[in-house]
């Protein structure tokens, strides 16, 4: 990267030019709302810019350095990710929800030399800094921090945006390949990887998604945003998305208080809804929400887990909207397959490729399969990432000639549809978080007394999946309970599991493969 003192971005095809455009085009119209709170596209680009000079003029980070942003949704949100965007830096999103276990992993794998936090997170995460290369921390003061009894130097995001309004910003200029969001996703060995998406993925998965709908208008669309921005389909949906076409976002902060979250949809005539099967059955149940007006809404979107039939079919009933599937993954910057209209719909498929995306099945041998035979989904586009982070041996298995290995079973049928049969990869979808069966069998194993264990996923009505644990114990006096204060102490409160069972021992292939599909519990 390099950086001119021209207040023209010169790329056409990089975050920092589309920014520029939409802030310009659209800088009158409202861009993002959360509870009482909302600002303008020229608020955004002001803010932006104040904390891009503040990162420039305040601190020793340079473009390309990373720079973690660890927060739930909130106005500030936008505003520190386009600051940091526009001042070079890679974003790194981060769950606020990580226990210190995860967390520690993130910071040192990414190498982040910067951190946005809550000041209610910083007391949990001090005891980590010292292991990172996080110099700069910047937080949201939501609690009043230790700061002096900690011993820690950190900076309140508006006193940021105070110093940098003070400060020249100096534009920085990007090659539509560069790196901008390290985006971390779980792996079979149980550590988290980050794919690296560069600006023109993001851009390409934006821009694939609006034209694939082909029913919105630039400035004249309001999305909520219940799925948090630290997810790679909420992040390309509102932070990319919203800025190139002038969407005004709804930011829900906890999609669980439902009155909350009805109360933010009062009186607004929304024209898109993104959710999963557990929210959009919760909000059918719920009276508050019933009495929304649902006559703008021209598209609802479900992703990452199973849609329910019997609940497609109550919020249809309940908005006249019907609800689309889609598929996508992290290393494919969200969705790449979308059922979307009357043309492109099919029972049981998650619809066509959007635009600029090609698929095929292919068989255990590397063969590419014929129509209707199941093998592993194929992936190879624009939106495809660059790779994982550090780590050639994963990248070079997933990435083979250009094409995205998905590790899904599919099947294509003679029109074109996608159908995903399994999952080679064990991944267990909680509440449409990806729980990776390895990462917690880890954490179990480290347990004194704990033998060998196996993770499965188990089915639940209200989080469509849930993790049940199986453990082989060598010493007794191991509880349950045990395992349990274990486990919340080192994972997220999603990946816990929710039923544990004590075997004598585990099923097993003549070569000791433990055999997953055998293990049931009571």
């Amino acid at each position: 990267m390099k950086t001119t003192d021209s207040a023209t971005v010169s790329a056409t095809d990089t975050l920092q030019a589309i920014f520029d455009k939409g802030c310009n085009e659209f800088k009158h119209k409202v861009a993002f709302k959360c509870a009482t709170q909302s600002i303008t596209y020229l608020e955004l680009e002001q803010g932006s810019r104040q904390f891009a000079a503040y990162l420039q003029t305040n601190t020793d980070l340079r473009p390309g350095d990373r720079i973690a942003i660890q927060l739930p949704n909130c106005i500030a949100y936008p505003v520190l990710t386009w600051g940091a965007l526009r001042a070079g830096l890679v974003v790194v999103n981060v769950n606020p929800l990580y226990t210190k276990t995860e967390l520690a992993h993130l910071y040192k794998d990414s190498g982040a030399k910067a951190l946005i936090l809550l000041s209610s997170s910083i007391e949990l995460v001090s005891s980590l800094l010292s292991e990172t290369d996080i110099s700069t921390l910047v937080y949201l003061n939501n609690l009043p921090p230790a700061l002096e009894r900690l011993n820690i130097s950190a900076v309140d995001y508006h006193d940021a945006l105070e110093q940098g309004s003070q400060c020249h910003f100096q534009p920085v200029v990007a090659e539509p390949g560069d790196m901008a969001l390290l985006q971390y996703t779980g792996g079979t060995t149980g550590l988290s990887k980050g794919a690296i998406l560069s600006h023109h993925n993001l851009i390409s998965a934006a821009r694939g998604f609006w034209n694939a709908t082909g029913i919105f208008e630039p400035g004249n669309e309001t999305f909520v945003a219940p799925l948090p921005l630290y997810h790679v389909y909420a992040f390309v949906a509102h932070i990319v998305l919203g800025v190139a076409y002038g969407v005004t976002s709804i930011l829900i902060s906890d999609p669980r208080d439902i009155n909350s979250f009805t109360s933010a949809l009062e009186n607004t005539r929304f024209t898109l809804f993104v959710g999963i099967n557990t929210l959009f059955s919760a909000l059918c149940q719920d009276q508050g929400f019933r009495k929304l007006d649902f006559s703008a809404l021209k598209f609802t979107l479900s992703g990452g887990m199973a849609l329910d039939v019997d609940i497609a079919k109550r919020w249809h009933a309940l908005t006249a909207c019907e609800i689309n599937e889609g598929y996508g993954l992290t290393e494919s910057s969200a969705g790449v397959i979308l059922n979307s209209g009357e043309q492109c719909r099919r029972e049981g498929s998650v619809g066509k490729p959007i635009g600029g995306i090609k698929l095929k099945i292919v068989g255990d041998s590397g063969q590419e399969l014929k129509v209707g035979e199941k093998g592993e989904l194929h992936l190879k586009g624009d939106q495809i990432m660059q790779g994982y982070w550090h780590n050639p041996e994963a990248t070079n298995s997933a990435l083979k000639d250009g094409w995205l290995a998905t590790g899904d079973i599919a099947r294509i049928d003679e029109d074109g549809f996608v159908y995903i049969v399994d999952r080679i990869k064990d991944v267990i979808i909680v509440s449409g978080f990806n729980v990776y069966p390895a990462e917690i069998e880890q954490v179990v194993n480290r347990i004194n007394g704990v033998q060998e264990c196996a993770v499965t996923g188990g089915k639940t009505e209200d989080s469509g999946e849930t993790v049940q644990l199986f453990v082989v114990l060598k010493d007794d006096i191991v509880t349950t309970e045990a395992i349990l204060k274990h486990c919340r102490e080192h994972l997220a409160a999603y990946k816990i599991p929710k039923t544990i069972k004590v075997v004598d021992e585990l099923p097993k292939s003549p070569v000791g493969k433990i055999l997953k599909r055998m293990l049931k519990t009571d």
